[in-house]
């Protein structure tokens, strides 16, 4: 009788790494894709969702990186998103790996920054996924740019809600030395050899015990296969891998990691999705290939060899894109100078009225928007590239100069905390340039609210605050929300309308107002804004603001001159902004309590709006949420009066 004898064939482990990374998107614009359209729907072609149901579907696991601002946005407009990845980590599809909140180019920032960072991405990760930060163990560095002398002390720190990192994914190029000419990593960089070494898990030499896992560079250029030949080189090497793992003990690891987007079709090739699905198709078929979740899987293979990770990114970036080795290109390009001056005079501002005694919680709201103000830190549009445009001069994208002018909103943030805690029983109002944009800021507060207004710019409030109880709370503004292209500091958003503030005039949104304060401080305190563009059909127009003394509300009286017998103004709130940006819109409550009153509370703050007598009505708004907020419309006739106030 013949005896069959089983052959045990070896298997090659491949790690499939996402990387989901946008600011705090909306919908509406007219120059790119919106928030539905990046999310797509469980029956949509393109779109994150389809990738997690490609997933599922074919039973293939996978790690995945959110940014933090990524992560608010999908809490206001793609709760469905969250919901869809804690279930397939439940199938023990998913897994999460870290990274900072705003991604920004680590080795350019303080420790303490890049600290807050990655505590508030852990922070979202447990507020908004329920996912206990000690369970992230791998790091997703921004764009992969590495140093380890600024990052490698930082990522281990005690500091961190995690107790710090283990393992931190990085091109493999990096595992090449630069020095010399040509260097190690610039022979890699020409010829791609398929090198071992590449597909093992190093100690980082001084990287205080972090190891570093390498991302193949051949699987990253050809996942999606754009082309049959492109899913036939993917085969290839990991064939080549499972024929040398058993000489390196089974401690080999493929990994591909790229852009979520790729693979959803969102931004690239809209096709992305259909390729994707073949690589997972084959994947499925193939029991000689082992899926498995990067973190988990580094978490039972030891290191390789210790190496020394010299400062460096993915090759695209490096050369093709102009950024350099070390980001330095473009991060000092003198165009990106205004920008990084922007944020190094509102961080120490921040700083200065922090020291002189400050609220904490509104403290902590304007370091968060120090945090967000340097997403994807001084990027340039290159004129190739998935990204890239034909005609660009390859300067500071358009995009990411409008979010950094606003990291000076910090230091009016900054200034609402430190009168919280100086503020005195009377009533004033002043204009000072808060925010140092070269136009004065009309500042009404008393010992309950402070309230600032732009009137450069249709003469709206813009933003305002809770002072009498701690912890002070923004209730009207949502500045960390994504500003399209637009650096005004206060400027009305038209497209989409995502910063409303309060007050601002349907029609009148851009017009200047003069101001006259007539009672600059005492029991009441009045000050007037006038619509000063004698051209428009909007002179004349009067907003008369009063605050008293331990009043709760601001009373605006609007006297229309005679050209109009009726003006919609409306007015957009944020009850809590920082709560909305960390917990999204779960306990926020609608609330009518009496006849021409609405508004919203949450979490023991009420914000909202009043109307006098007859000569003004509540009419639909224009959209019923914005950004991080909530929209209301008021139609008034000749003239009447409107209430805003907030209470805690």
């Amino acid at each position: 009788m013949n005896t069959a004898v089983t052959v045990q064939r070896e298997v090659a482990a491949l790690a499939i790494v996402h990387h989901a990374n946008q600011y705090i998107v909306t919908d509406g614009y007219d120059n790119r894709v919106g928030i539905s359209g990046i999310v797509g729907t469980s029956s949509s072609q393109t779109g994150l969702l389809r990738v997690l149901k490609l997933h599922e579907r074919y039973g293939v696991p996978f790690s995945l990186h959110i940014s933090g601002t990524f992560l608010e946005s999908l809490a206001w407009y793609g709760p469905e998103f969250l919901s869809e990845v804690n279930r397939l980590a439940g199938l023990g599809l998913l897994e999460l790996i870290g990274g900072s909140y705003a991604q920004n180019m680590m080795r350019f920032f303080s420790p303490e920054h890049n600290l807050r960072q990655i505590n508030e991405e852990l922070l979202l990760y447990q507020s908004l996924l329920d996912w206990d930060p000690k369970r992230i163990t791998t790091f997703w560095p921004t764009e992969r740019l590495w140093e380890t002398e600024a990052m490698a002390p930082v990522l281990t720190s005690g500091q961190l809600l995690n107790g710090g990192y283990k393992h931190v994914v990085i091109d493999d190029r990096l595992l090449h030395s630069t020095t010399g000419n040509p260097s190690p990593r610039q022979l890699y960089d020409y010829d791609h050899s398929w090198d071992p070494v590449n597909f093992q898990m190093h100690r980082i030499k001084n990287g205080l015990g972090l190891c570093a896992l390498p991302i193949s560079f051949g699987l990253r250029r050809n996942i999606p296969p754009r082309t049959r030949e492109d899913l036939e080189k993917t085969q290839a090497q990991l064939e080549w891998i499972l024929d040398i793992n058993s000489d390196y003990d089974n401690q080999l690891v493929a990994i591909y990691a790229d852009d979520m987007e790729k693979v959803a079709g969102v931004g690239w090739d809209a096709r992305g999705p259909l390729q994707f699905e073949a690589t997972l198709r084959w994947l499925s078929e193939n029991p000689f290939l082992q899926p498995v979740k990067l973190a988990e899987w580094a978490a039972t293979h030891r290191a390789g060899s210790e190496r020394q990770i010299d400062t460096g990114a993915y090759a695209e970036l490096v050369d093709e894109f102009g950024a350099g080795e070390n980001y330095e290109s473009w991060y000092y390009d003198p165009r990106w100078s205004l920008y990084r001056n922007y944020y190094a005079w509102s961080e120490a501002r921040v700083r200065e009225l922090d020291s002189r005694g400050a609220d904490p919680a509104l403290i902590q709201l304007a370091w968060k928007i120090l945090l967000a103000t340097t997403w994807q830190t001084a990027w340039h549009t290159p004129r190739t590239g998935a990204h890239g445009e034909n005609l660009s001069d390859e300067g500071p994208s358009a995009w990411t100069r409008a979010i950094a002018s606003h990291s000076r909103i910090a230091v009016i943030i900054a200034e609402a905390a430190h009168w919280m805690t100086n503020k005195c029983d009377l009533a004033h109002a002043d204009l000072r340039d808060l925010d140092s944009d070269g136009e004065d800021e009309l500042v009404l507060k008393n010992d309950k609210l402070f309230a600032v207004f732009s009137p450069r710019n249709g003469g709206r409030l813009v933003y305002l605050f809770t002072v009498n109880n701690p912890p002070g709370r923004l209730v009207i503004g949502n500045p960390i929300d994504d500003w399209n292209l637009l650096e005004d500091l206060h400027a009305y958003m038209d497209v989409p309308p995502n910063h409303p503030g309060a007050l601002a005039d349907v029609g009148y949104e851009h017009d200047n107002y003069s101001t006259e304060i007539r009672v600059p401080y005492g029991d009441t305190v009045w000050a007037r804004l006038s619509n000063s563009e004698k051209k428009g059909a909007g002179f004349g127009i009067l907003k008369n603001l009063s605050l008293g003394k331990s009043e709760s509300t601001i009373r605006t009286e609007y006297s229309l001159p005679n050209s109009l017998t009726k003006l919609s103004t409306e007015i957009g709130f944020s009850p809590d902004y920082q709560q909305l940006l960390r917990m999204g819109p779960s306990a926020v409550e609608e609330c009518s309590p009496a006849k021409g009153i609405r508004g919203w509370s949450n979490e023991g703050v009420t914000v909202g709006a009043r109307l006098d007598g007859g000569y003004a009505i509540w009419d639909k708004p224009r959209q019923d949420r914005f950004g991080h907020g909530y929209l209301l419309r008021v139609t008034g006739f000749r003239g009447f009066t409107v209430w805003i106030g907030a209470e805690d």
